[in-house]
C-alpha cells in the first residue's frame, strides 16, 4: 500500500447523483405537466449552478451556510433559467431533498472494504456534515471518519479543507492521497505534497460524451473503479 490514508470526495465520485436528482426533477416536470424540459439537461445545469454559488459565496466555521440552502435556493433559479414558474418552497424543498439520497457507484462498498482493511479511509466532501452523516449511515458504507467543509470554514479546493482533515488523521501530506472524480480536487491536493488519484466516472453527468474532457493533466494515479486504486 502506498499511503496510509484515503481522502474521498464523495458526490460523483463515490455516489451518484445525476440518477436519483434526475428522478426528482423528472417527477416536478411531471407534476407540473412541464413537457419541453429535458430532466437530465435540468440537473446538469442545477449541479453547475451550485458550482457557482460555492465560488460566490463567503463561508466561516461560525457563519456557515448550509450546501442544502444552496441546492434548493438553485432549484428555483435554475426552473427560471428554462422559462418556468418559481416553484413554490414545498416543490422545492421535496426536489432539493433529492441530493441526500445519493448512491453508490456499484464498485464502492467492495472497493472500499478492501482498502479500509489495508489503510485509513475517510470522506472530504463539501457537502454539510448532517448529510454526510446521514447518508452514510443509511447506505451502511464504514468510514474511518467523515470530514466535511462545514468542519473547516472553506469549501475545497481551499487548502485549508485538505490541511486539517489530514491533521485530524496525523498523517502528513505525502502519506495521504485526495481521491476524486473532478480534477480541481486532487489538482489542489497534489499542491499540498498530497497523493492524487483520480477516479474516472463516465456517468457522473449521465452522458459518458461529457466526461471526455474533465481529466487533470497529471494524477499519481489514474482508476477507473475504487478496486483498483493502490
Amino acid at each position: 500500500m502506498r499511503f496510509r490514508a484515503y481522502l474521498f470526495d464523495v458526490q460523483g465520485t463515490l455516489l451518484d447523483f445525476f440518477e436519483p436528482v434526475t428522478g426528482a426533477v423528472s417527477n416536478y416536470l411531471d407534476n407540473q405537466q412541464i413537457t419541453t424540459v429535458d430532466p437530465g439537461d435540468f440537473t446538469r445545469s442545477w449541479r453547475e449552478d451550485y458550482f457557482r454559488r460555492l465560488r460566490s459565496i463567503s463561508q466561516s466555521v461560525d457563519d456557515w451556510r448550509r450546501v442544502q440552502e444552496l441546492y434548493a435556493a438553485g432549484f428555483a433559479d435554475v426552473c427560471v433559467r428554462y422559462g418556468l414558474d418559481r416553484p413554490t418552497a414545498a416543490d422545492t424543498q421535496l426536489a432539493a431533498a433529492s441530493w441526500q439520497r445519493l448512491q453508490p457507484w456499484p464498485d464502492v462498498r467492495a472497493g472500499l472494504a478492501r482498502l479500509r482493511s489495508q489503510a485509513i479511509i475517510a470522506t472530504l466532501s463539501n457537502t454539510d456534515m448532517s448529510t454526510m452523516i446521514a447518508l452514510f449511515k443509511r447506505l451502511a458504507i464504514d468510514m474511518d471518519a467523515v470530514f466535511t467543509a462545514e468542519m473547516v470554514g472553506a469549501f475545497k479546493p481551499h487548502p485549508r479543507t485538505y490541511l486539517r482533515a489530514l491533521q485530524y488523521l496525523g498523517v502528513a501530506p505525502h502519506e495521504a492521497a485526495m481521491v476524486a472524480a473532478h480534477p480541481y480536487d486532487v489538482e489542489a491536493a497534489g499542491a499540498l505534497g498530497m497523493g492524487t488519484v483520480f477516479l474516472h466516472r463516465p456517468f457522473e453527468y449521465g452522458d459518458p460524451g461529457l466526461a471526455h474532457d474533465m481529466s487533470p493533466a497529471q494524477v499519481d494515479q489514474y482508476v477507473g473503479s475504487v478496486a483498483d486504486i493502490q
